[in-house]
């Protein structure tokens, strides 16, 4: 794992969101998930690029255009935008983000005092 990959943050953070949005949909998400992360910090590959993105897919062996369809339409993008609006409302700002008993827990680095929040209570 690179600590400062060279695609980051993503030139366009919309379009893998929305890709990740859609995977949900198609019940892979965690798949899905994985391997973006693994682009983005062991790869090094632009997690916004279509053509990352496709690699990803063909990895997964899921058809590409399937999930291009279904990340760029209606429905994933009111998703999207429901949940920008969640995360507005939320006062969250960045990624990741872990709302525990009311608290916020912003950035990896803050995994630490999380796992404490979580055994102290």
């Amino acid at each position: 794992i690179n600590q400062k990959p060279k695609f980051f943050p993503p030139k366009d953070p919309h379009t893998p969101a929305l890709f990740c949005l859609a995977s949900i949909d198609m019940g892979i998400k965690m798949q899905f998930g994985f391997k973006v992360l693994e682009q983005l910090w062991a790869q090094e590959n632009d997690i916004s690029n279509l053509e990352t993105l496709k690699l990803i897919a063909n990895d997964l062996k899921i058809n590409f255009d399937d999930l291009s369809k279904l990340a760029t339409s209606d429905k994933i993008k009111k998703i999207y935008e429901s949940n920008t609006q969640e995360a507005i409302n939320m006062n969250i700002f960045g990624v990741p983000t872990y709302i525990y008993n009311n608290e916020m827990f912003w950035g990896q680095d803050r995994l630490e005092l999380l796992e404490h929040s979580l055994k102290k209570n």
